[in-house]
C-alpha cells in the first residue's frame, strides 16, 4: 500500500493539529504512527533528540516537514501520517519556517524508508496545489478527499 493508500485507508490524518512548539507538534501528530502500530513512542522521542542534536533535519520544503529517523529507531511497519498545524509552528529553520505540513514516515528497514517512503513523499511535495489545499483544509475528511483527488 502506497503512500495516499495509506492515508486515505488508515485514516492517518490530524487537521489543525494546536501545539505549544516544534517539540510539542513532533509528539502529538506522531501519535498517528502510534495509533497504527507503525512506530513506538520512543520512535517520536528519537526524532526529537535528533532536532535537538542536528537541528531541524526533518524540515524538507518551505512550510513542511517530514518527521522520521531510522528503523531500527522505533519503527514497527511501513507507516504514514499526514498532520497540518494550525497555527503553523517555528523549527528554527529560517529559510523554511513557519511548519504547516508534518509528514511523517516510518519504514522498519532502510529499503522501504529509503525507495518507497521518501519518494511518495517528495512526490507530494512537488504538488505545491496539492499541499496548499491540504493545508488549507478544515477536517479530516477533507484532507482525506484531497488526497483521493490524487488517484485519478
Amino acid at each position: 500500500m502506497g503512500f495516499t493508500d495509506y492515508l486515505i485507508n488508515e485514516k492517518a490524518v490530524i487537521c489543525g493539529l494546536k501545539a505549544d512548539n516544534w517539540e510539542d507538534a513532533i509528539v502529538k501528530g506522531g501519535q498517528v504512527l502510534v495509533e497504527k502500530g507503525a512506530a513506538t513512542q520512543e520512535y517520536l522521542t528519537t526524532i526529537v533528540k535528533k532536532i535537538k542534536d542536528n537541528g531541524p533535519y526533518i524540515v524538507i520544503a518551505p512550510g513542511i516537514a517530514m518527521p522520521h529517523a531510522r528503523p531500527e529507531e522505533g519503527a514497527l511497519a511501513l507507516g504514514y501520517g499526514l498532520v497540518t498545524l494550525d497555527p503553523p509552528v517555528v523549527f528554527n529553520d529560517p529559510d523554511n519556517d513557519p511548519i504547516s505540513l508534518l509528514i511523517y514516515i516510518a519504514a522498519p528497514d532502510v529499503k522501504a524508508h529509503n525507495e518507497e517512503a521518501i519518494t511518495q513523499v517528495a512526490d507530494l511535495c512537488d504538488e505545491e496545489d496539492q499541499v496548499e489545499a491540504l493545508v488549507k483544509a478544515k477536517s479530516e475528511d477533507e484532507i482525506i478527499e484531497i488526497l483521493k483527488g490524487t488517484l485519478n
